[in-house]
């Protein structure tokens, strides 16, 4: 069985359509992580740490967890805690280019397999009452970086290079392909 340690309903939707069967189950692990990680390190080992967690309760199964984090000027800008942090981030990135960072891990047993996925993200300039009607949707409020490309916070994307599901939150591509050889 293939069981995803994510609450992320992007995630679920993303699998779903990829015709992948699977069951949902939350890792709810409290994250504490290495400081001094680099980003790409840091999204790796939360995605460890939440399929690990996951899989020590199936250890038969196949374990996938996620992470996902936006970097900009080296700083991690995780989902916002409320509006206000919100439009603080919106304001940060705006007409500015962010670096989204994806780490998956697949876990069965004693056996793990994860990589990581980076796309750089550019913003367009957005006004004080852009930001703020972005915000009014409610949409930013559960997102790393406080938006969603696949959302409402698509129009507020320039443009973007690499995977368009690294920034959603799992890439997809990858991911069927570790699959294919994990197995």
């Amino acid at each position: 069985m293939l069981i995803l340690a994510s609450s992320s309903p992007r995630r679920e939707k993303l699998l779903r359509e990829a015709g992948l069967d699977f069951i949902v189950e939350p890792s709810h692990l409290e994250e504490h992580v290495d400081e001094k990680l680099k980003p790409n390190e840091l999204v790796v080992e939360l995605a460890k740490m939440k399929a690990i967690h996951v899989a020590s309760k199936h250890p038969e199964d196949i374990v996938i967890g996620a992470d996902t984090i936006v970097v900009f000027e080296n700083k991690i800008l995780g989902k916002p805690t409320d509006e206000e942090d919100a439009y603080r981030m919106l304001k940060l990135l705006s007409g500015e280019r962010h670096t989204v960072y994806t780490g998956v891990a697949l876990v069965k047993g004693e056996k793990i397999h994860s990589f990581v996925s980076a796309t750089d993200v550019s913003i367009k300039h957005l006004s004080d009452l852009e930001i703020k009607d972005y915000i009014k949707t409610g949409e930013p409020m559960d997102k790393a970086g406080s938006y969603a490309i696949q959302g409402e916070g698509g129009k507020i994307v320039d443009h973007y290079k690499g995977d368009f599901f690294t920034i959603v939150g799992l890439p997809l591509k990858d991911l069927l392909e570790a699959l294919k050889t994990f197995k």
